[in-house]
């Protein structure tokens, strides 16, 4: 599998935070087709703070639909993913295609669980690891995602995705400013234009300069 990202919009939340999403520009009018949307290629990103999963209203699946596109019935997608899963349990995209439709449901911990099941099967595939981890990130669990990111990286340590990612998890979850300026210096070198990135560096800034004040 593989889901490297292409980001099509960053927004500013009140809070201040700032991340990606994107949005797929052929989505099938058909549930069925709907699901092959699913794997796509994209790394997901975690969700800023106070943002809703899909389910709830927020971005995710069915997220870009064409205007008068039906709805997309997520429940009977993921019961016929689900189905095909337990008929090809060796079928790794449609593993893939089960995991995202966790994800995106906002269902975390199943979503954990569907990449492990990947992952036993493919060890290396670097963007299931970080999704998992990315999973973990919004199950409030921010070191066990970076754990997860840096084993993506020990196995690809170009992979821009789970680079950009870590910015965001060391900016929101852990706080730590110099992992995250770090990360974002990496990233910078190797991709000065990967989308996002620059507008990221002002809260890393501001989060530098409140922990200075702090510490005053």
């Amino acid at each position: 599998m593989k889901k490297e990202t292409v980001i099509t919009a960053v927004i500013f939340l009140a809070v201040g935070f700032l991340a990606g999403y994107i949005t797929d520009s052929q989505i099938n009018w058909s549930a069925k087709k709907a699901a092959s949307v699913v794997g796509s290629d994209r790394v997901h990103e975690p969700l800023p703070a106070g943002m809703p999963p899909s389910g709830a209203g927020g971005p995710g699946m069915g997220q870009g639909l064409p205007e008068g596109h039906p709805p997309i019935d997520t429940g009977a997608m993921i019961k016929t993913l689900e189905e095909q899963v337990a008929q090809n349990p060796k079928d790794t995209a449609v593993r893939v295609q089960l995991a995202n439709a966790y994800y995106d449901g906002g269902q975390w911990q199943k979503a954990v669980e569907a990449y492990q099941k990947i992952l036993e099967l493919d060890p290396k595939n670097v963007s299931a690891r970080t999704d998992m981890g990315t999973a973990y990130f919004n199950l409030g669990r921010p070191q066990d995602a970076l754990k997860e990111y840096t084993k993506s990286l020990e196995i690809d340590p170009n992979h821009e995705p789970t680079i950009f990612n870590s910015i965001i998890v060391n900016m929101q979850g852990t706080r730590d400013v110099a992992a995250a300026q770090a990360a974002w210096d990496r990233l910078k070198k190797m991709n000065p234009t990967y989308p996002g990135l620059d507008g990221l560096k002002p809260r890393i800034d501001e989060l530098r300069a409140a922990g200075a004040s702090a510490g005053r």
